[in-house]
């Protein structure tokens, strides 16, 4: 157990001590060892870039010092060579790998810091449109589509408008049909959206667009995606907003107020729930709004009521792992969990008038998605 603790040790705590035995072997004689043959390749190329001359052997030498001091473990220097590799420019990737190493935070901090830097440093490629065909893995072959958001969100509101009410099947296997009667000729073509989709602006932003700078202004849907103001505008032209504008009311600490319109709107707080979260607001979830449920932050089951701002949009996966019992909400004692089941996952909460995800052991956190930023929340 101690030569166990021992190991677990040097490589959560000394990883520069763990990647000089690494140098030292093939990433075959590692895996021969229990470590798992991908981990084994990315720690022998680290080894490799860290103790192999460089184009800045002081910055270098400073650097593997600071960190062996430190302690920083493999998992942190691996993500710093990721994000540090993307810079070209001579003596440029060892004088972010410095910065990174002296960058006080956790690895997620330090992550988010760095994938900023390189931003700065253009060392980000953008992404190509194009098509791209897999090799055969087990009889199997994968495309890859990317192009515009709009092109390739139109295209999954249509697939989306094919699937039979199947909701056993993954969304990824309920698609597929879909897309082959489509790509064989058996569809009617894309759908032109109307966009019953929310979409959130600010007064600023809507002030802009309205004298004719939309395209200085990126407004936020709840498909998850972006659009210019002046896009905005044209699809006001051409009639894919719909028939009703909507107008919603937010206050900066209590939430989501009321909607109001030209008519009276039967799904208002689903729309009022939906601009005030683009997409699902559990942290790293990509679902956008149009495809995520109503939630009750305060559990319906125990009082709370269907009011604006008690409700949320949660995709359905964290709709069912939200833990409506485990955690305290104010004037409610904390319900005791069965001794078996699945732990907490937490639950969300509101907070500062925003909904965040209330963890187990007490943190407050928000979802880092892009357009989960541009909510109504954000804009007042």
């Amino acid at each position: 157990m101690d030569e166990l603790m021992k190991a677990f040790k040097l490589l959560t705590s000394n990883g520069i001590g763990f990647l000089r035995l690494c140098a030292e072997c093939s990433p075959y004689d590692l895996a021969d060892d229990g470590i798992e043959i991908s981990l084994a390749k990315n720690c022998t190329r680290l080894a490799s870039t860290l103790f192999s001359p460089c184009d800045s052997p002081r910055v270098q030498r400073e650097a593997i010092a600071l960190a062996e001091q430190r302690e920083l473990s493999v998992n942190h220097l691996l993500m710093i060579n990721k994000h540090a590799k993307k810079l070209k420019a001579r003596g440029a990737a060892w004088k972010l790998r410095a910065e990174l190493i002296a960058r006080e935070g956790s690895l997620e901090e330090v992550e988010a810091y760095a994938k900023t830097r390189v931003t700065e440093e253009g060392g980000n490629k953008p992404k190509q449109r194009g098509v791209r065909v897999g090799r055969v893995i087990d009889g199997l072959r994968t495309i890859s589509i990317t192009d515009t958001q709009r092109r390739i969100t139109d295209l999954e509101k249509t697939l989306d408008a094919a699937v039979e009410n199947d909701n056993d099947r993954p969304r990824s296997e309920a698609l597929l049909e879909p897309f082959w009667d489509l790509v064989e000729g058996g569809g009617t073509g894309l759908i032109k959206p109307e966009y019953r989709t929310v979409i959130a602006i600010g007064l600023e932003d809507f002030a802009k667009v309205s004298c004719g700078r939309g395209d200085e202004v990126i407004v936020a849907l709840s498909d998850g995606t972006t659009m210019t103001g002046a896009e905005f505008i044209n699809a006001a032209l051409e009639g894919s907003l719909g028939d009703k504008l909507y107008v919603g009311l937010f206050h900066p600490t209590a939430g989501p107020v009321n909607l109001y319109e030209a008519r009276f709107a039967s799904e208002k707080l689903r729309s009022l729930a939906m601009a005030e979260n683009l997409v699902c607001p559990w942290p790293d979830c990509n679902v956008p709004a149009d495809r995520c449920q109503v939630h009750h932050i305060d559990a319906h089951k125990h009082g709370g009521h269907t009011k604006p701002s008690n409700l949320t949009m949660l995709c359905k996966y964290h709709n069912g792992v939200n833990d409506d019992d485990g955690l305290a909400t104010p004037g409610r004692k904390r319900r005791k969990r069965p001794k078996r089941g699945k732990p907490s996952r937490g639950r969300m909460r509101r907070h500062g008038g925003k909904v965040r995800l209330h963890t187990p052991g007490g943190k407050l956190v928000g979802n880092t998605h892009h357009v989960s930023s541009m909510g109504a929340m954000d804009l007042v």
